[in-house]
């Protein structure tokens, strides 16, 4: 059967109606029509294996038909801690299925942080690889009411012992039967929870709609034409949002192919992109850094791509303007954050400005508030807040939190930049302490209080420093008590136990008092400016 594009949307665009009054098609019914209408198209395609739509479909019923007999209810949490494999996208699009509620999880989480999203989200049945499984199961093990834990087996380790007590991954996938019938979704309610480190410490649950989903990719086709053979390179991990909302529902909804990988190797993703047809490749700053210093990458190796997107962190122009020039490809760059789904603006390559994080979608409403929440003059400095049909629709179970991000009408992405006059907008720096390492979103504040439980840390601080391949990397300062001391491998031994290793410090500098102002508030800014000295002439002692 030729390719066609499906429409199935009512309207393009729309910023002050109601989220969802304009999108009626469920998220998995892209996926079931495909089955339906073009069952031997290719979906997926993992490891040499094409797995057609109609195989995904069937798979996805077999999940959702499996959560039901295992008493999975509709608006109940299903957890999933999967790299990027095709189980992944099965259980996820069963989850929708049976109208659960969708929680990727970072697989690189540590079980108290697992058994904190169990707790938050009431997650019901989790979905685990086998080499995840100890995380998973210790988490469990502390809780009154576990969750049902599903193990896949990788056939790359031997059978960990916890998993006789816990089911089998085909345990899960049950006939669905000619009478299965999938949940009819309101567009207006959360599909996925997307965890976000907080301030405070503890994640927040980003509640998105599917009508946010289809608004974000709605804005994504409206500067980037949809083509037959068109095949996504999925390095990007699908648990976070960027590679599962902007590329796989894309792909899903437009019938187009997406090759996964399990992680980003480089030499894994220049095979890919040379030899398997690969039309766009979308990753974070640090990936583009590496394919360039690859000896085999260039025009060759790119011949087929049409284009690339760029996320997750600033984008240094050198390294954009360096990419485009060795393969002829051009960059999209966009902007956006967890609570906006995937992205609000875009740096276009034929409308670009260096520096800039680019201009809204159509649809979007962005501007710059000052403290009082007034619309400030281009050129002044203040929070950047955005209106748009892809802002999430609350935090879960954070009701204070939801209000205050979403004061006045407008979401507050706690950035702080300014407006030209042409309309691009800038980000000078983050009313909030949060550092991007490499793509990944982290909150200092979360390291500190594990640190502050070290009885010789007297006080602490942790900040964002400048790093040429991850754009930053962690750094922590800490003044220990009197009388007592703490080495840098004690400090990160600490950590290991509690946080994943991507939080985990870059160095550790020890001092005796850390600068303060007159209230008595930790200066990090000083301490940025402190570490920028002290790393003059010496080597860090991490790599």
């Amino acid at each position: 059967m030729a390719w066609r594009r499906p429409v199935f949307r009512r309207a393009r665009y729309f910023s002050e109606a109601t989220v969802g009054e304009f999108y009626c098609m469920s998220l998995h019914d892209f996926l079931l029509d495909a089955a339906k209408e073009d069952p031997g198209r290719t979906f997926i395609e993992y490891d040499g294996t094409q797995y057609p739509f109609f195989m995904v479909a069937e798979q996805a019923k077999m999940v959702a038909a499996g959560l039901r007999q295992h008493g999975v209810g509709e608006g109940e949490s299903v957890g999933v801690m999967l790299p990027n494999v095709p189980p992944f996208v099965t259980s996820y699009y069963g989850t929708l299925m049976n109208g659960s509620i969708f929680v990727p999880m970072n697989v690189m989480l540590q079980p108290e942080e697992v058994q904190y999203l169990i707790e938050d989200s009431q997650i019901k049945a989790i979905v685990v690889l086998d080499m995840f499984l100890a995380s998973v199961h210790a988490a469990v093990s502390k809780l009154e009411n576990p969750p049902l834990v599903f193990v896949l087996p990788s056939g790359k380790i031997e059978p960990p012992a916890e998993m006789a007590e816990h089911k089998n991954y085909m345990e899960l996938m049950a006939e669905a039967g000619e009478s299965f019938a999938p949940a009819e979704m309101d567009p207006a309610l959360p599909i996925m929870t997307l965890y976000t480190s907080g301030t405070t410490g503890k994640p927040k649950g980003a509640q998105i709609t599917g009508s946010n989903i289809l608004a974000n990719l709605d804005m994504m086709e409206s500067i980037i034409d949809v083509e037959p053979e068109d095949k996504a390179l999925c390095v990007l991990p699908l648990f976070h949002c960027f590679a599962l909302n902007g590329v796989l529902n894309g792909s899903v909804r437009n019938r187009t192919a997406v090759v996964l990988q399990p992680r980003f190797d480089v030499d894994a993703c220049v095979a890919s992109l040379k030899n398997d047809g690969i039309t766009s490749f979308a990753g974070v700053p640090t990936m583009f850094f590496y394919l360039l210093k690859h000896p085999e990458f260039g025009k060759e190796v790119a011949k087929t791509l049409r284009y690339c997107i760029s996320g997750g962190a600033a984008m240094p122009m050198e390294v954009m303007s360096q990419f485009e020039k060795a393969t002829d490809v051009p960059i999209y760059e966009g902007f956006g954050m967890t609570e906006t789904t995937v992205s609000v603006c875009i740096n276009r390559p034929d409308n670009r400005k260096p520096g800039s994080i680019g201009t809204p979608f159509e649809g979007v409403e962005m501007k710059i508030f000052d403290d009082d929440d007034n619309e400030v003059p281009n050129g002044e400095v203040g929070e950047l807040v955005v209106k748009a049909p892809n802002v999430m629709c609350g935090y879960l179970n954070k009701e204070e939190d939801t209000a205050e991000a979403m004061r006045s009408g407008w979401f507050h992405t706690g950035d702080m930049g300014y407006r030209d006059e042409d309309g691009f907008f800038f980000i000078v720096d983050r009313k909030k302490d949060m550092i991007i390492k490499g793509g990944f979103n982290i909150y200092p504040r979360e390291i500190e209080e594990v640190l502050y439980r070290l009885p010789q840390v007297a006080e602490c601080a942790v900040v964002g420093v400048f790093d040429e391949v991850k754009g930053e990397q962690v750094q922590a300062v800490i003044a220990t008590k009197p009388d007592t001391k703490l080495t840098a491998e004690e400090a990160e031994a600490h950590l290991r136990e509690h946080l994943a290793k991507y939080k985990l410090p870059h160095d550790y500098t020890f001092i005796e008092e850390l600068p303060k102002g007159p209230t008595g508030k930790i200066l990090k800014r000083e301490i940025r400016d402190m570490w920028v000295q002290w790393n003059r002439d010496r080597v860090p002692a991490k790599t």
